[in-house]
């Protein structure tokens, strides 16, 4: 089946139920630590991390509808969402109106950049995440598997889907880190050109997506030893960027991502699903045109959305790290072949993540939701090299 058919049909599928569990734990109850580090890891088969463990309770208001484009519960959201989805004045900055662009960052924590991309790369962008969707969708034709942070159905995540982690194999993923009109927004908000990629990835919203994601904050580091108590990473300048580069306009029922403003800096605990207040649900980058760049500073509140409509919503994205923050989340995932063809700015940013000349990145071109299937994969080809070479392979990244 190509990828545009599989792609046109894909959602809304009865069958699967509202929090599925094909890749989610059906005992596990709220977790209060905004953190999500009161609950073990365990035997969890959910594409996670630590700080994500709270978002695996799933959302309770839609857990007595069927995911069916005209369930009453999902008309009754969708309309919600046509009345009241979307920032109220949500300022779309021109990519020459740098320091706007800057402040409106610093202060709200995330900024929504206009006509980033070309016509041609947002073309040849939209084909290459199609074709990583497509991957992810063969082992999962009813996307009940999904995946990302909280393992919900009927979401992926380019990275996590990734047996390499990244998506810096790939070319297109590669044009989006140096690019005109954001690499002076970069430069602005870091206060330097020295930040360095950290990785690529992104996430997608299927078709009948009907849970909201928790919100949550991510992290890639430990906290800041400070005997004292008083500095957390919290209070620090933005320690990791990521750009989001959504493929189609953001509309109110298509699974905008929604961003809390000004919670970069917050200490307050962040509440679950079954707390949260509809305006939070409703504070959603939305409308913004497809080829926009929506820059997050990665502590502050975020989650995913409901896409209520029949398209698919994928944003791949770049993780840049500030010049002083470094962080074992960097892994050398991008082929010396692909570093060779980039400007000399993103070689020179791209240097912690570009391997050895020959070298085979390990799980790169295989996507597949479901971990064990992934680490198969990686597995083989270690197994290929040798016992000394993988040793060394591993210690490396």
């Amino acid at each position: 089946m190509k990828d545009a058919d599989l792609l046109k049909n894909a959602g809304w599928n009865a069958e699967v139920p509202p929090n599925g569990f094909i890749n989610r734990p059906k005992t596990i109850e709220n977790n209060d630590n905004p953190d999500g580090l009161s609950t073990e890891m365990g035997d969890i088969e959910i594409e996670t991390t630590p700080e994500h463990l709270n978002l695996v309770s799933g959302d309770p208001t839609c857990a007595n509808w069927t995911r069916s484009y005209d369930d009453p519960g999902v008309v009754g959201l969708r309309e919600h969402l046509r009345k009241n989805n979307g920032i109220k004045g949500l300022e779309l900055v021109a990519p020459t109106d740098v320091k706007r662009a800057a402040e409106l960052f610093h202060r709200d924590g995330f900024v929504a950049v206009r006509d980033v991309l070309s016509p041609d790369l947002l073309s040849r962008m939209r084909a290459a995440a199609h074709k990583a969707v497509a991957q992810l969708m063969e082992d999962d034709r009813d996307c009940s598997a999904g995946g990302g942070a909280g393992g919900l159905p009927h979401r992926y995540s380019f990275g996590g889907g990734s047996a390499s982690r990244h998506m810096l194999h790939v070319d297109e993923w590669c044009e989006l880190i140096d690019l005109p009109t954001t690499t002076p927004i970069l430069t602005e908000i870091f206060g330097s050109a020295d930040y360095v990629v950290g990785g690529a990835g992104g996430d997608i919203a299927m078709p009948g997506a009907i849970e909201y994601q928790g919100l949550h904050s991510d992290n890639m580091w430990s906290e800041v030893p400070d005997p004292y108590g008083n500095v957390t990473m919290r209070d620090l300048p933005v320690p990791v960027l990521t750009i989001n580069f959504p493929m189609i306009d953001l509309t109110y029922e298509n699974g905008p991502i929604r961003q809390i403003p000004g919670t970069q800096r917050s200490r307050a605990p962040i509440p679950n699903m079954a707390d949260e207040p509809d305006w939070m649900k409703l504070s959603t980058v939305c409308p913004a045109p497809a080829g926009t760049a929506v820059f997050r500073d990665i502590r502050a509140w975020h989650g995913g959305t409901p896409n209520l409509s029949r398209d698919v919503r994928a944003m791949p994205n770049v993780e840049y790290y500030a010049p002083w923050f470094r962080s074992e989340g960097i892994m050398r995932s991008m082929p010396f072949e692909q570093w060779e063809k980039l400007s000399p700015h993103a070689q020179r940013i791209s240097r912690l993540v570009v391997c050895d000349k020959g070298e085979e990145v390990v799980g790169a071109g295989c996507m597949d939701p479901r971990r064990k299937k992934r680490e198969a994969f990686k597995q083989k080809q270690l197994d290929a090299m040798g016992e000394k070479a993988a040793r060394e392979y591993l210690a490396r990244l």
